[in-house]
């Protein structure tokens, strides 16, 4: 089978799927910088929220049971589609 993308949600219901199953690359070093920008990505996640209604300081309302899918990101260097971010992937 093969596999053709249909549209621009692919890559985010291909990286739920694969959070459920597949762990993090262990070239991957790093911390969240908290920027929110995987959080806008299409769309906005309900659960993105700002300190004091600030735009510059992006908050998870979920972070504690946030999913495995924002759990993992970046998953694998092919996954990360932001930068700056802060995680890396070491060659």
């Amino acid at each position: 089978m093969h596999y053709t993308s249909s549209g621009p949600f692919d890559g985010k219901v291909t990286r739920f799927f694969t959070s459920l199953v597949l762990p993090v690359d262990r070239k991957r070093t790093g911390e969240c910088m908290r920027c929110g920008a995987c959080c806008k990505f299409l769309v906005t996640c309900p659960f993105l929220d700002y300190e004091n209604d600030d735009q510059k300081k992006p908050r998870c309302k979920a972070y504690l049971i946030r999913p495995l899918q924002c759990r993992k990101y970046p998953r694998t260097k092919e996954e990360q589609i932001h930068q700056p971010c802060g995680y890396h992937f070491e060659d």
